[in-house]
């Protein structure tokens, strides 16, 4: 099938949901087939963007030519029928830039770009990494702050530094220092993704214009609907029952981190896509036990 041209500019509005990477062989390999079906589900449940190689998809457990594999993918297996973004972090910038400019002749829609390093890296030397990155290519980029994750954090004063770089379009700031985003906002225009998933809803109804999330991953139609509770109808009774629902589930999947708990959430809802590449593992026998119990908890919703 052809590839159909995309607009360099796409509306960027919605759930853009993050498909954990699926496996085979314990983790050996990449189940592409089983990503293309993630893909359709979420787009089948109303996410306005697919986001592959984010955290939620491990992105620091595959190699280049892998990652370069998925990308090539997604982007066929999408087709346009929403904004596609790659995570092309890296830890150099010349690999960085070598993954972005594959993600964007394959036919991505736009980048999500997170600082990957050993060492801590200075503020000039995160801002000459952006800048690179976002002079050779021509997509937008959404920069992604995940201290958590990375051990870098880019405070409002450098993210706002950011927005000025040519092609960074997007702050997804996931420090979970809620007091950023008004900081944030008085700093800059550029739109602010909503990262959290236990704070979603305090996210959505302050006007995120997107919902970043893993949540689709195990409630794909659910995340859609409190994205359409909270942010486009301001329904604050309903998606407070909707969320707090699902919280339980939330909240657990997010304290044992997204990778391990989403595969074994998978596996349990009888939906499964492999296991994490080791040395992550799926959770143990009492943290499958817990999370079992919270799934039965949400049966209605899930089923």
């Amino acid at each position: 099938m052809a590839k159909r041209e995309m607009s360099r500019d796409p509306e960027f509005r919605g759930v853009f949901a993050y498909p954990l990477t699926p496996t085979s062989d314990d983790g050996a390999k990449v189940d592409e087939f089983r990503l293309c079906e993630l893909i359709d589900e979420f787009i089948d449940a109303g996410a306005r963007g697919i986001v592959v190689l984010g955290s939620t998809g491990a992105i620091g457990s595959f190699s280049e030519q892998e990652r370069r594999s998925i990308a090539q993918t997604a982007a066929r297996h999408v087709d346009s029928r929403v904004p596609l973004l790659v995570g092309t972090g890296a830890m150099t910038t010349e690999e960085t830039k070598r993954l972005s400019l594959h993600a964007q002749s394959v036919g991505a829609a736009g980048l999500q770009i997170v600082p990957m390093s050993h060492w801590p890296l200075t503020e000039a030397e995160i801002f000459e990494h952006y800048r690179e990155v976002g002079e050779a290519v021509s997509i937008p980029i959404a920069v992604h702050n995940c201290p958590s994750l990375t051990g870098i954090d880019m405070k409002p004063a450098l993210l706002a530094r950011l927005t000025q770089v040519k092609n960074v379009r997007f702050l997804k700031e996931g420090s979970g220092d809620q007091a950023r985003a008004p900081i944030l906002r008085r700093l800059t225009k550029a739109p602010l993704w909503q990262d959290s998933e236990t704070m979603a809803l305090h996210g959505l109804l302050g006007g995120a214009d997107v919902w970043a999330t893993m949540t689709p991953n195990i409630f794909p139609r659910q995340a859609v609907q409190l994205y359409e509770l909270a942010a486009v109808k301001k329904d604050v009774d309903a998606a407070r029952r909707l969320f707090e629902k699902m919280f339980p589930v939330i909240e657990f999947v997010f304290e044992k981190s997204g990778v391990r708990a989403i595969h074994t959430a998978l596996d349990i809802l009888g939906r499964p896509a492999g296991a994490p590449r080791r040395p992550i593992r799926m959770l143990g026998k009492e943290e499958r036990a817990t999370l079992e119990k919270l799934l039965r908890g949400c049966e209605d919703l899930i089923r």
